[in-house]
């Protein structure tokens, strides 16, 4: 499970201050499953870091699949969904949702 930053994190030595990881950096585990952070020389558990949510989020596992479309599939019938954002009127809009009707129909 990786987990982002949701502030900097920064070290506070009574001298200075140093910024260990900034916002939006990524935290993912090692092979055992700990966080570890060398700067702070400290390792955190998965629930450690839950804890924190102040300064950690939470980033879902994402599964990607990819499938190669053959010509085949590109005669495939379908439901499919277009969407279009205009900038227009409530009139122009009945306008052009008409004309989409009217010449769409023909195609389908």
């Amino acid at each position: 499970m990786k987990f982002r930053l949701i502030k900097d994190l920064i070290l506070n030595t009574g001298f200075e201050e140093e910024v260990i990881l900034e916002k939006g950096d990524i935290v993912e585990p090692s092979n055992d499953g700990d966080y570890i952070f060398p700067k702070l020389n400290r390792r955190y558990s998965k629930e450690e870091l839950l804890s924190k949510p102040d300064f950690f989020e939470e980033l879902p596992d994402l599964k990607l699949d990819i499938t190669e479309i053959t010509e085949d599939d590109e005669n495939k019938i379908g439901n499919w969904r277009i969407q279009l954002d205009v900038k227009t009127s409530r009139k122009k809009l009945k306008e052009i949702e008409k004309f989409i009707r009217e010449n769409v129909n023909e195609m389908l």
